[in-house]
């Protein structure tokens, strides 16, 4: 049967504020904070140089299908978790120092650990007496997939037809990919382009010496309230004008302080 990951309940009030999360589950051993960079950090660090090491934390099986597919793995059958421990050793210790400030999490060592559900895999440092399980992996995944409002793409499927059609996909765009990369024509997706889109919008209320200091969950919270009040005053205008049917719309698409 396919896997599903839990979805993991998050303060979001403090995830807004900047405020430190504290992780600490019965499941495992000690406790720990998770800390949110401010679009200042990733700056003096390196875009490129975060974000690989983010990805480890935030990507899914999906994303990296191909390459589970072609060691003999099924995407559809193996955890996040699993491909977090592969990817582990790919994390720089610079940039997970602005997620993990209290330690480094690349002293961490692959563990065996038995409970009532048989052998578990874990990452655990003897000398802190911190242990990150699978249910603390979910907890930081989450975490920074809603700090940074990136949400991978999930395709789970049981036909093999389609598990197929996917895997094939992958290799074209793949190819195509490298083609690009050949051409010079492939275009990297930036940070930089969202904040150069906020900063010339009149509705933005940060300037661009201030965003250094501005957390980047307090940021991309902007970026979406930004679109939200954008549609739903556009939508606003065009009941009045008459151009479009009130009674078709619920009043939910045009209250831009709605949850988002």
């Amino acid at each position: 049967m396919p896997f599903k990951p839990p979805v993991v309940e998050l303060d979001r009030l403090k995830m807004f504020f900047g405020d430190p999360y504290e992780v600490n589950v019965e499941s495992a051993v000690g406790r720990f904070y998770l800390y949110q960079p401010t679009i200042g950090d990733i700056l003096s660090l390196g875009e490129k140089k975060f974000y690989q090491t983010l990805n480890v934390f935030i990507t899914n099986t999906t994303a990296c299908r191909l390459m589970l597919w072609e060691m003999g793995i099924d995407w559809c059958e193996f955890k996040d978790y699993h491909l977090f421990l592969m990817l582990f050793n790919q994390i720089n210790p610079d940039a997970a120092s602005l997620i993990f400030r209290d330690f480094d999490i690349t002293t961490f060592e692959v563990m065996k650990k038995t409970t009532d559900n048989g052998e578990e895999l874990s990452l655990y440092n003897h000398e802190l007496e911190i242990e990150i399980n699978e249910e603390v992996y979910y907890i930081v995944s989450q975490y920074l997939q809603n700090c940074f409002n990136i949400f991978p793409e999930r395709k789970i499927t049981s036909n093999p037809v389609l598990k197929q059609w996917y895997i094939n996909k992958d290799k074209r765009e793949l190819e195509n990919n490298k083609k690009l990369e050949e051409s010079g024509k492939k275009k990297d997706t930036s940070i930089q382009s969202v904040i150069s889109a906020c900063i010339n919008h009149p509705g933005f209320k940060y300037k661009l010496k201030e965003l250094r200091d501005v957390g980047v969950c307090e940021f991309y919270d902007s970026v979406k309230r930004l679109q939200v009040y954008e549609s739903s005053t556009a939508l606003m205008k065009g009941m009045y004008s008459g151009f479009i049917d009130a009674k078709s719309i619920s009043p939910d698409a045009y209250n831009f302080m709605k949850d988002i």
